[in-house]
């Protein structure tokens, strides 16, 4: 039931998208076709690096996994983010490279802290030009207060432990979210970042190709929006809230509703070619692997 109704979401968002061109509401040009074909460049760079961000993680403690097990194990499980809950991108990779529930409890911990770091790298990454190009405003405040209560959170043990306990009393129910060590943790940090470099950047890039009004501060409109998408559990693989915070951050940085909406809604299928990108890249290996043995 759950791949039905991730096949009708998706399903309903590619016909929302025709019917918006259809109608012209969205008519989108590309203005520079080599910005374009950077943008997936880097996109598709962004998307390998996470393969590798997978591998050192699993590396920083003592499992060996070959570059090819992480490609497949990440990149084949890269549409499970579509099903409510996100566990199942957590799982999925570190099931695969699992040989019994007790390696699969601990490779899904490594795999939970990775996605953290990641979440936690992103609202980094934005929060800074944020506050800087707009000040004390609704936006900047709450992407300070978030990564402030999620580095404190992930990297404070009497903090950590104290929320997990608040949680534990509210819900009566006990979550194992790994405390991160910072300084053991700087691998997968340099890993994460290597990531959203490439994706930030392809994105301007992306932004370029379609948009002659754009300044480099509304790059971070998409780290900030992929970042809040992977809070948002209920929603598969973010949908629509990403979109909605994408287009206020170009608004506000001044650009006109029409051509936030356009970049909004096109980032989306920008971003999804990235995903089959890699999703067809760990088929192909794993296809060769099997032939090869």
């Amino acid at each position: 039931m759950k791949r039905i109704y991730n096949i009708l979401l998706l399903g309903s968002f590619i016909f929302l998208v025709i019917f918006l061109i259809r109608q012209e509401y969205i008519v989108p040009t590309v203005i520079h076709p080599w910005y374009m074909f950077f943008s997936f460049l880097l996109l598709f760079a962004g998307f390998y690096s996470s393969t590798l961000s997978w591998r050192t993680a699993l590396a920083s403690h003592g499992i060996k996994c070959s570059r090819s097990e992480a490609l497949i194990s990440h990149g084949q499980s890269v549409f499970a983010k579509y099903i409510p809950g996100k566990i199942w991108v957590i799982l999925g990779r570190a099931g695969y490279i699992s040989n019994d529930k007790k390696e699969l409890k601990n490779n899904a911990f490594i795999s939970l802290k990775e996605q953290l770091i990641y979440l936690w790298a992103g609202f980094l990454i934005s929060c800074i030009p944020t506050i800087i190009f707009y000040g004390i405003q609704w936006i900047s405040i709450l992407v300070a207060l978030t990564i402030a209560g999620l580095s404190l959170f992930l990297f404070i043990k009497p903090v950590h432990t104290l929320l997990l306990s608040l949680i534990h009393r509210i819900t009566r129910k006990s979550l194992d979210i790994p405390l991160v060590k910072f300084t053991a943790s700087f691998p997968m940090i340099g890993a994460v970042l290597l990531i959203w470099i490439c994706w930030t950047a392809g994105f301007y890039l992306f932004m370029l190709a379609l948009s002659t009004e754009l300044t480099p501060i509304m790059m971070f409109a998409f780290p900030l929006s992929v970042s809040f998408g992977l809070l948002a559990v209920i929603l598969p693989g973010g949908l629509g809230l990403r979109e909605g915070i994408i287009i206020g951050y170009l608004v506000l940085a001044g650009l006109d509703i029409e051509n936030a909406s356009t970049i909004s809604i096109m980032n989306r299928f920008w971003f999804i070619c990235g995903e089959l990108f890699i999703f067809l890249l760990a088929s192909l290996v794993r296809v060769m692997s099997k032939k090869r043995a």
